[in-house]
């Protein structure tokens, strides 16, 4: 005879959690794919399903056998976990002495991993939906569809998502991954972008998630009357696009980007200073960068072309240049000597502040970036 055993959950968190959830689900406030409850069977039998699929399908696109791989190193390798972990909890689990908040952290984690992997299937098949999607709107529109580079029609990576939803944005859940399929339609002009605009807000892939004001984001302001609430303003870097959330057949969310080739050439040039700020938090005081991906891409970008470039194209950039390339042959220096971090001072801070700004405003400038 086994005993039944009921759990105590103390009030206070009931409460707590149950206002957390609240907010989550008012439909009026947040647009969410969902929260995902794991169950274990479906789970297990999922993994082993990857993992025979790895041993014996004769993959035509060996990008997608490196993706389902890296999946399955980061869901069964023993301390993968510790690569969506602050610092602080790395050095507990290294000391063995855990307080709450990182346990917390840990199970966060470790949930999250297994609810991306439950969802990532239902991703692809929406990425592949909302490719065929941006083929029609380009079609109509003069538009030019721009596939991201990787597996799987370019859905976002695995380890790239997860990291979104643990380190970099360490607040959201899973249902507020809304870009890990995505896609781009570039046009010639404004005018051709402000039509296809037109035309996505009139199909049912928008018109099922048009009441939240964040299913539009239309950073060039071309919206009037009352679709002008999605009118938004360039991001702080001075980046500007029309962005879409359109839900798919199978119900998840894809992400559609619509620009002009001038801002996408400000965008290829002006997104690895973004990659640099964006571990500064308010950009108030130095700071220093620790992940060895972001020093690799801007060892690789901010090279001699990039400079070249830059100073070349964006005339108003230059003086601002000179601290930058400090920074660049500090960082070479680093590297040189085996240490992958670099520290950024507030003159640093400033001076890619002003460039980017400057790089996206060309981009917003007609042709002025094209060759």
């Amino acid at each position: 005879m086994t005993t039944e055993v009921l759990i105590d959950i103390a009030q206070e968190q009931i409460k707590k959690n149950r206002a957390a959830v609240m907010a989550k689900i008012n439909l009026n406030n947040n647009m969410s794919q969902g929260f995902r409850l794991v169950n274990v069977k479906d789970y297990q039998q999922k993994l082993q399903q990857l993992k025979q699929k790895i041993a014996s399908y004769e993959y035509a696109n060996l990008s997608n056998k490196t993706q389902d791989e890296s999946i399955i190193d980061i869901m069964t390798r023993k301390d993968a976990i510790q690569d969506y972990l602050d610092q602080k909890t790395k050095s507990q689990i290294q000391s063995g002495q855990q307080n709450n908040a990182s346990r917390h952290q840990i199970a966060n984690a470790k949930l999250k991993r297994k609810q991306l992997f439950m969802m990532f299937l239902e991703t692809i098949e929406a990425q592949e939906a909302l490719k065929e999607y941006a083929i029609k709107i380009a079609s109509v529109c003069n538009g030019v569809v721009k596939q991201p580079p990787g597996a799987y029609f370019g859905v976002k990576d695995f380890h790239g998502a997860l990291d979104k939803i643990t380190n970099r944005k360490r607040n959201y859940d899973i249902g507020d991954l809304k870009d890990a399929a995505r896609m781009t339609v570039i046009f010639e002009n404004t005018e051709d972008m402000i039509v296809a605009k037109s035309m996505i807000s009139l199909t049912e892939e928008f018109i099922k998630l048009q009441h939240f004001q964040s299913a539009m984001k239309d950073r060039y302001g071309t919206s009037t009357g009352d679709a002008a609430k999605y009118n938004c303003g360039a991001t702080d870097a001075g980046y500007k696009d029309i962005k879409f959330f359109l839900k798919m057949n199978n119900g998840n969310i894809g992400e559609l980007q619509l620009n002009t080739k001038n801002m996408m050439a400000a965008k290829k040039n002006g997104h690895i200073i973004y990659d640099i700020l964006r571990d500064g938090g308010t950009l108030d005081k130095p700071f220093t960068i620790t992940n060895a991906e972001v020093i690799r891409k801007v060892a690789k970008n901010m090279g001699e072309k990039w400079f070249t470039f830059i100073k070349t194209r964006v005339p108003k950039a230059k003086i601002s240049l000179t601290e930058i390339e400090k920074l660049v042959a500090r960082l070479n220096g680093n590297i040189s000597r085996g240490n992958i971090s670099l520290t950024v001072n507030l003159n640093e801070i400033k001076a890619l502040s002003s460039v980017s700004l400057s790089i996206y405003e060309q981009g917003d400038n007609a042709r002025v970036l094209l060759d």
